[in-house]
């Protein structure tokens, strides 16, 4: 029964997805046959559940933490973050390295935004990475961590995952901090290993201007880029002291970063404000249309009664082999799945099957995102690889080799994450 409803739902997917049609639209096409064809239903209900998916509150969070991250990736915001970093960090081996990754993970910590992450920081620190460490390396650390965004909080996947499930947001903000240190730690490790010596390259640019990168001072790039380093301790302080809803928190990132970057930087003019409002407003637009179509799909595999199938189908799993295979089906998914339309189509039906076994939802919701987060920088569809392109005037392939490793680097982080469940669900033990 599973495989007579799946196997043309999964058709219509690659059909359309081949034709070149948008995702959102293969998904749209796939519920229309699930809701006329299986269900045997009119469309109105569909159409009513497209529109409430876009009426919940909690999703307020996602345009605001949008429009941060295109403010800071058209200000001097993230140059001024990165410099603190390197003059913290620029005496230890892989220094250069080591501070774009943790700037990653920071900016991470500010919008929840994986592409504008891997725009930002390219642009400041691909040159003098790549003349430090070689261009191999230096392609493969800005499209990978770039994808820290996906899993340390704000993460929009997470928000997307919470209304999906109807799980806390705060909470699953809180299990993806750990996880999102621990892929720090590992990436960063390896960073000291490979980077044979302390090598900085001879150029860097500094929130001023042209520098020289071992003249840039940790008392003066602390003064430059202070008030930056203090929006990731508003936002993520005011959701974990209870003091900010999600959604409050992404208000306080939007209006923060715009002060500083409009009127105490002037690093924006007037006249750009509209092109930033706008970039920002097609973006929303974009994530918006994937959920709610993503959101009438899983209603209308909920009425086909695909959950409970599933659910049949892996009921005699072990809660380990149930892990295992979900973390290749989201491995697989990711390389070709927007994450929010992933999360929106598959943890609604594996929602039931993962807590028969008993996999708490908040621990399941930093699964999807960790895997698709890799999925973000995955060959041959990975969002962050097609930025980097762009952004860095390289060839598709020369990224796609690059990543490699880094690849390697995630799977691990996700292999403890998938099967230490302490790791997600500590800290909201001790703060909830």
């Amino acid at each position: 029964m599973l495989a007579k409803i799946l196997i043309p739902v999964v058709l219509i997917l690659i059909v359309l997805v081949a034709m070149n049609s948008p995702i959102w639209a293969a998904i749209f096409g796939a519920t229309i046959y699930l809701q006329l064809f299986v269900n045997n239903m009119n469309l109105n209900n569909l159409f009513t559940g497209i529109f409430e998916a876009c009426t919940k509150s909690s999703l307020l969070a996602v345009p605001y933490f949008i429009l941060a991250g295109s403010i800071i990736a058209s200000s001097s915001l993230g140059r001024r973050l990165i410099n603190v970093l390197i003059a913290l960090l620029k005496n230890i081996r892989g220094g250069l390295a080591v501070a774009c990754l943790v700037a990653n993970a920071i900016f991470g910590a500010i919008s929840g935004s994986a592409p504008a992450a891997t725009a930002t920081f390219g642009k400041v620190v691909y040159e003098p990475l790549k003349e430090a460490h070689g261009k191999k390396l230096s392609l493969g650390l800005i499209t990978s961590a770039g994808a820290l965004s996906t899993v340390i909080p704000p993460s929009i996947t997470l928000i997307i995952y919470g209304v999906a499930t109807e799980s806390s947001i705060s909470k699953l903000f809180m299990c993806g901090f750990l996880p999102g240190v621990l892929i720090v730690v590992i990436v960063a490790a390896y960073l000291v290993i490979v980077c044979k010596e302390n090598a900085f390259a001879t150029k860097a640019v500094d929130a001023q201007g042209e520098d020289n990168i071992n003249n840039i001072t940790f008392k003066k790039s602390l003064k430059e880029g202070f008030w930056t380093l203090l929006l990731p301790v508003l936002v993520l302080g005011g959701i974990y002291s209870g003091f900010c809803t999600p959604t409050e928190s992404g208000a306080v990132a939007a209006l923060y970063s715009f002060i500083l970057a409009v009127v105490v930087y002037r690093d924006i003019k007037p006249k750009q404000l509209m092109g930033i409002f706008k970039d920002s407003a097609k973006t929303t637009a974009q994530i918006f249309i994937l959920i709610a179509v993503s959101t009438a799909f899983a209603q209308a595999a909920t009425i086909a009664q695909l959950p409970a199938l599933i659910q049949g189908v892996f009921g005699g799993l072990s809660k380990y082999g149930f892990l295992m295979i979900l973390n290749i089906v989201l491995l697989i998914v990711g390389c070709f799945f927007d994450s929010s339309a992933a999360i929106l189509i598959f943890a609604p039906m594996l929602l039931s099957t993962a807590t028969s076994l008993g996999i708490d939802p908040l621990h399941l919701g930093i699964i999807f995102s960790v895997n698709l987060s890799i999925g973000m920088f995955t060959p041959p569809f990975g969002l962050n690889i097609f930025v980097s392109q762009s952004v860095l005037k390289v060839k598709m392939g020369e990224v796609a080799k690059a990543v490699v490793p880094f690849i390697g680097l995630y799977i691990l982080a996700l292999l403890l994450i998938t099967y230490i469940p302490q790791i997600s669900l500590l800290l909201p033990s001790l703060l909830g």
